[in-house]
Parts: structure tokens; C-alpha cells; sequence
């Protein structure tokens, strides 16, 4: 663990160069300990990957307190004692070219069939890594290798809102509608921005996301819709 001031007020506490399931947990596991330890104290907290930036109330703690209990917790910290709840997210997706733009050229281009792309991307079970580009957005690590594969180098000006997409070895849902360089292989009827809540996503660090795949009548029926070329 390392502990950096970058502010007056905020730090930056990093655990690993690489990004991991055991690295989001202690993340999770890290993030949870301060809230309930510092929750009166803290005035927001971004994890990342491999990062947690803590943001602080310079009249209730410091950073030398921070620092000296957030490394007191590290050295005893057991991954098996896992302090966070995790939640396991079961979500639909349409894997269909009238939602999915880049469904077919992904396959083509990994030689491979439509069924071949979504069996690989739907049987994989993600951990939620980061949450952040839009209030929502949640980073899912990690797809299989084979379906990896760049960002475009020309972000779309418009993915509609549901879109299920891959940029390099990341997948994720777009939370609305927004610009977006991601390959869109699908797209989930099912809301994951929360408008009243803060975060506004249904997703937290250390969650787990499992997608299954829907029929077009399912996808309609649940609320998902086909926007007109």
C-alpha cells in the first residue's frame, strides 16, 4: 500500500500496478472499512482499478491519521474476513446487429461466428473495477481474451442509452445515451443509472455482473428500444 497527499485535503492510496479480482477486493474491502470508520469524515471517495482517492474534512481528521489507520488496517487485513457484501447482478442483454453496430465486424474480424461472440462475452463473470466516465458507468473486467479489442479511434457522437460495449479488455454498459468509443455488441433493457441515489448506479466496487442473452420479444417486453438507423 501507498499513501501519497495530492492535495490539501485529499490522498491517493494505491495497492497494486496490475489489475486483479484480489485487487478490487481489498479495494472494496478498503472502501468499506473507511466508510464505517470515517464516514463522518470523508467527503467522497473514488476507487479506480487499482487506486482509492480519499477526499477529506480537514476539521474532524489529517492525513497523517488517514494514513497511519489505513495502513494499521492493511497489515492485518485477511482477503478470506471479506468486509464487503457483494452483490451479483444478473442482466439481460440483446445481442442483435439492429442494436449492436459492431456485433457483426467484431465476429468477422475475430473469425468467429455472431453465437461464438456472445457465448464468450455472456458466460464470463465480471467484477465491477471502477465507476466513472458518466455517472453509472461501470468499468467490468474481464472479457476473454479473444473478444478483446481496441476502442475505435472515432468515437460515435451518439450510443444509445443500454449499449453493451468492449474496449480492450474491459466490457460495460452505457448508463444513457452519450458519445462513446466502445464496441457495441449488444444492448441491456434493464436501467443501471439511478437519477436519486448517490453514486447514481446500481453498481458498487467488488460487485460481480453476469449478462444473459434475450430474444428480441424480451428485450421490447422488458422496456428496450430499437432506435431507427
Amino acid at each position: 500500500m501507498k499513501i501519497t497527499p495530492i492535495s490539501e485535503g485529499t490522498l491517493m492510496v494505491e495497492f497494486s500496478a496490475v489489475i486483479s479480482a484480489e485487487t478490487t477486493q481489498t479495494i472494496a474491502d478498503f472502501v468499506t472499512y473507511i466508510q464505517r470508520q470515517y464516514g463522518l469524515f470523508i467527503v467522497d471517495i473514488v476507487p479506480s482499478y487499482t487506486k482509492v482517492m480519499l477526499q477529506y474534512k480537514l476539521d474532524r481528521c489529517d492525513f497523517k491519521q488517514l494514513q497511519q489507520s489505513s495502513l494499521q488496517w492493511y497489515q492485518g487485513y485477511d482477503p478470506q474476513q471479506q468486509l464487503t457484501i457483494v452483490t451479483v447482478h444478473h442482466l439481460a442483454v440483446y445481442y442483435h446487429p439492429e442494436v449492436a453496430p459492431d456485433l457483426q465486424p467484431l465476429a468477422a474480424s475475430k473469425q468467429l461466428s455472431i453465437e461464438a461472440v456472445i457465448e464468450l462475452h455472456s458466460c464470463q463473470i465480471y467484477d465491477v473495477g471502477a465507476i466513472g466516465f458518466a455517472p453509472g458507468f461501470a468499468f467490468l473486467s474481464t472479457v476473454d481474451s479473444i473478444l478483446s479489442t481496441p476502442r475505435h479511434a472515432t468515437p460515435r457522437q451518439y450510443v444509445p442509452a443500454g449499449s453493451v460495449g468492449i474496449a480492450d479488455q474491459q466490457t460495460a454498459i452505457y448508463p444513457q445515451h452519450s458519445p462513446g468509443g466502445w464496441h457495441i455488441i449488444g444492448n441491456c433493457p434493464q436501467s443501471v443509472f439511478e437519477a436519486e441515489t448517490y453514486p447514481q448506479s446500481c453498481f458498487a466496487i467488488g460487485d460481480k455482473v453476469k449478462f444473459y442473452s434475450i430474444d428480441r420479444s424480451q428485450f421490447l417486453a422488458l422496456g428496450g428500444v430499437i432506435c431507427p438507423d
